[in-house]
């Protein structure tokens, strides 16, 4: 893995437990709601703590069984997740378009950035997962065209209309490793993480073909590997330029267990 032997001993630290959880209001007045239910919500450091705070890992179980996160006026994310829409700056009237959207959570905090206004493009290759999003999207009452398909070719079908794209491909999530949950890591082998590689590169790809020039494109995973993240961003055009990445390493950080994940921005000229 891409870490420094400090890293690593920050990502041991963490492999008991699962990482972090953080609620965003998707409501005027939610938040609130939720601490009157649980107690306090620290703030998430860089966010804004208007809309995302915190949720204490010794009122998680509480805070599952509130009625706000079943109808729609909040919604939990970890703490990479909830970083992903506001790295990638959609405004009103933006056309948008999130590759891999399922189950939703993203694409739901880009349509609540945007307010509604403009165009919001989802999709999800799987049809199962495709419903899944579509009730998603429809509790947090976002206006959104869901795509079902495969998205490796669906930018360059789409072609260069859209202001903003995400793509947040999958991984071998070895960001988000937790002892407990043996399927957080049974899958793991150098063959699967290869096989992922190809298909970020091809989706990386297909995203930076539906992107307007000026526009913006974030890339996101949860994972660890240089092979699923900085090695997949070397190769673009050349009329596209990386304006900066970040990663977070798992960690027992206050207020919260951080979980691995990377962040780059590009942006096509």
């Amino acid at each position: 893995m891409s870490l420094s032997p400090e890293a690593f001993l920050g990502w041991e630290a963490a492999l008991p437990f699962g990482p972090g959880r953080v609620a965003r209001g998707h409501c005027e007045g939610a938040l609130e709601q939720l601490e009157a239910a649980i107690g306090p919500l620290p703030e998430l450091p860089g966010s804004d703590p208007e809309c995302i705070r915190v949720v204490p890992t010794e009122c998680l179980e509480q805070a599952k069984s509130w009625p706000g996160f079943h109808d729609g006026r909040a919604w939990m994310h970890t703490a990479g997740s909830v970083r992903v829409a506001p790295e990638l700056q959609p405004s009103p009237g933006d056309r948008v378009l999130d590759l891999c959207a399922a189950p939703g959570s993203k694409a739901g905090h880009l349509g609540w950035m945007m307010k509604n206004q403009g165009e919001l493009v989802v999709n999800e290759q799987s049809r199962i997962r495709s419903q899944r999003l579509r009730r998603n999207l429809k509790l947090m009452n976002i206006d959104a065209t869901v795509l079902t398909g495969p998205g490796e070719s669906l930018g360059r079908r789409l072609g260069p209309t859209f202001d903003r794209v995400l793509v947040d491909v999958p991984c071998s999530g070895t960001g988000r490793v937790w002892l407990g949950d043996p399927k957080t890591w049974a899958e793991w082998s150098p063959r699967a993480v290869k096989r992922l590689a190809k298909l970020q590169r091809m989706l990386l790809h297909s995203g930076l073909a539906a992107l307007k020039p000026g526009g913006t494109l974030v890339y996101s995973t949860c994972s660890l590997l240089e092979d699923e993240n900085e090695a997949v961003i070397q190769k673009i055009p050349d009329d596209v330029i990386i304006e900066h990445t970040m990663r977070y390493t798992p960690a027992r950080t206050e207020p919260l267990i951080e979980e691995g994940f990377f962040l780059a921005r590009l942006r096509r000229v």
